[in-house]
């Protein structure tokens, strides 16, 4: 890990954006470039994350600089690709795959499921196809277009939005999330609702604990970066 090489950070207004400032130089991306931020507030989280370092800088501790660079870098050169790869996981989402038994866990899904279906379709005009098991099933090619239509072409939106789908295997969650339609709480349990109704029946396991609570706090975070857009 590299020496922390600054004292003071702070933030500053510039070119209709924002940057972070360490000492006197401007915070770049990975990629070298300029990092210029959309909101105050994005650009704050992202300097507490830089005036948090110690000694050395520790990557892995900066989540929100690892979101607004992949944003900057790689998203903001291919917004239609990942607006694509996002729309994709409403071919497949989650919440349409139920399981078969025990009727206990049927009975969660539907009812914990099912609400969020009926907010898509008033919301986005997309009705899905529900099915028991884990066989594929054929959903409505309008479906893709109209949650590539949803999810824009905002670079720093559509990089949270990806990530939620590929964390929670679902467009549904991270669109609902981002709407303020459930909390990031909520959108755990929802996600990971089979894995939790395992730990209800038959024990908390430590590990599996220690990793859905990661996975927890990485929602947490993605959504204070989106609500900071």
């Amino acid at each position: 890990m590299a020496k922390r090489f600054y004292k003071d950070v702070r933030v500053e207004a510039r070119d209709s954006g924002f940057v972070v400032l360490l000492d006197a130089h401007e915070l770049k991306s990975p990629a070298k470039k300029p990092l210029h931020l959309p909101t105050h507030k994005l650009a704050q989280m992202t300097a507490d994350e830089w005036q948090a370092q110690q000694d050395e800088i520790n990557p892995h501790a900066m989540p929100i600089m690892r979101l607004v660079s992949t944003a900057h870098d790689r998203v903001a050169e291919l917004p239609a690709e990942t607006a694509a790869a996002f729309a994709a996981y409403i071919m497949s989402d989650l919440l349409c795959y139920r399981a078969e038994h025990p009727d206990t866990l049927v009975q969660k899904q539907a009812e914990n499921w099912d609400p969020l279906l009926d907010w898509t379709k008033s919301r986005f005009d997309v009705s899905l196809t529900v099915t028991a098991g884990i066989l594929p099933v054929q959903q409505p090619e309008a479906n893709r277009q109209r949650f590539i239509t949803a999810a824009g072409d905002e670079p720093f939106r559509l990089t949270g939005l990806a990530h939620l789908a590929a964390l929670l295997g679902s467009a549904i969650l991270p669109m609902a999330l981002d709407e303020a339609h459930i909390t990031p709480r909520q959108a755990y349990e929802l996600g990971f609702l089979d894995d939790l109704h395992q730990m209800e029946e038959w024990g908390v396991d430590a590990e599996a604990q220690a990793r859905l609570d990661k996975i927890e706090l990485e929602i947490a975070t993605v959504a204070g970066y989106l609500s900071a857009l």
